[in-house]
């Protein structure tokens, strides 16, 4: 562990954390198209990172979902009284209830639709342009999500029932939105409390590709949900192409899905030298 690395982990004394195993994440993206029809799952829309927040909710409820947007629905409906988990209060900021109903929205920003210029213009034989953005804190990635988590609110209050847990999933893209905390370990301690609508029980913040935060209104706390081994000689899959784990099983799970649409979230990042003529921020 680097020394940096470990300065985060000291900062994150005393933050709350729920981890699962690689095999638990290897059999969410499984496990969804097994049990979840292959037409509800193609209307996940990949641009708003709808699939990475059914594959995500999967693997930390440890369930499937019984809805995927049927009919006008929520986007992800999942009957909790099938999980297991002891930790229902800090993922849906709600205990005892039978079903949780999650709405799930992206934050505004140029870089997907920047990802489809550059398809157009290759086609076209032509050069890409350039996508640039400005590094800001996660608290501030936070912040920016405040319309999309009212649009969601209201979308919740509509389609769904005091009777359910009602969760809010914001998915950040890191190259909409890069963040200074985004090679720490453990983000949740430097994030403060957001603002939600009152009847909003819990908040996930995916920051993707790599981070992924649970707002618990019962608990009034940020919780970190981490991925890893417990055995000690517990290895990661092999990443290709400069990804982040994460993006690993997402491809696993457009694999085995059939879902055949191209996600902005599946990329590789390298390292290049920009002409002198041009500023990066």
């Amino acid at each position: 562990m680097s020394d940096d690395s470990a300065k985060s982990l000291d900062g994150g004394i005393g933050t709350h954390v729920i981890a699962i195993t690689y095999e638990v994440m290897d059999w969410a993206a499984e496990a969804l198209p097994a049990h979840v029809p292959a037409d509800d799952l193609k209307k996940l829309k990949p641009t708003a990172g709808e699939h990475l927040a059914a594959m995500l909710t999967t693997a930390y409820l440890g369930i499937v979902p019984v809805a995927v947007d049927v009919h006008g629905g929520v986007d992800l409906a999942y009957r909790v009284a099938d999980s297991n988990s002891g930790a229902l209060s800090s993922l849906l900021g709600r205990d005892g209830v039978e079903f949780a109903d999650f709405e799930v929205k992206s934050i505004p920003g140029d870089f997907r639709e920047h990802d489809a210029a550059v398809s157009r213009a290759l086609k076209r034989g032509e050069e890409p342009g350039t996508h640039r953005s400005t590094f800001m804190s996660a608290n501030n990635v936070v912040e920016a999500a405040q319309s999309m988590i009212a649009k969601a609110a209201k979308q919740l209050r509509d389609k769904s029932s005091p009777d359910r847990a009602r969760v809010v999933f914001i998915v950040s893209h890191f190259l909409d939105r890069p963040y200074v905390e985004c090679l720490d370990p453990v983000i949740a301690h430097t994030l403060t409390a957001p603002t939600l609508p009152d009847e909003i029980d819990a908040m996930w913040v995916f920051f993707a590709p790599s981070h992924l935060v649970v707002w618990s209104a019962a608990e009034q706390r940020w919780t970190q949900l981490l991925l890893g081994s417990f055995k000690e000689d517990g290895t990661a899959p092999a990443v290709d192409f400069a990804m982040e784990l994460l993006q690993h099983y997402e491809g696993v799970f457009l694999e085995r899905a059939g879902i055949d649409q191209s996600s902005p979230f599946y990329y590789g990042l390298g390292t290049g030298e920009l002409p002198s003529a041009v500023d990066a921020e």
